[in-house]
């Protein structure tokens, strides 16, 4: 599983270095990851949680609006190997997430998300302790 945060540089040319422990959980999942958008950041999936994500979605009724939806989230992937312990982002993904030279990579149990380090701080300064605990202790954490 992916947990965890993680602060990395990214190179000139777009890459950076996934932390041993995603890698480790990387190769428990098996197979490369697939990277696409998501709401601010970018997500990485391992690839067949990634198809079983887009093929239980195909399932559901058309609509225009999922077609949509599907051809973004195809459009918008791409399969990534590991090379030397680092992936490269594409730039048209880094420019979609804001990342430049400094990104967050946040685990999310079965996913990973990578975030601009400016971005994710002001999501993270939005956080309310108050509110945050409360709901944790409705969720029995």
């Amino acid at each position: 599983m992916f947990i965890g945060r993680h602060d990395v540089a990214v190179d000139q040319k777009g890459r950076i270095h996934l932390p041993a422990k995603i890698r480790d959980a990387l190769e428990k999942f098996g197979g490369p990851m697939v990277l696409t958008i998501s709401d601010r950041c970018l997500a990485g999936y391992p690839k067949s949680l990634w198809l079983d994500k887009y093929e239980a979605l195909e399932r559901e009724p058309y609509t225009p609006e999922k077609g949509d939806l599907l051809r973004a989230i195809t459009e918008n992937a791409v399969e990534l190997e590991q090379k030397n312990g680092r992936i490269l982002l594409p730039a048209w993904l880094r420019r979609f997430a804001d990342i430049e030279k400094d990104a967050v990579i946040v685990g999310r149990i079965k996913k990973i998300e990578i975030w601009s380090s400016g971005r994710h701080a002001k999501v993270a300064e939005g956080y309310e302790p108050e509110k945050l605990s409360g709901m944790l202790r409705k969720l029995g954490y």
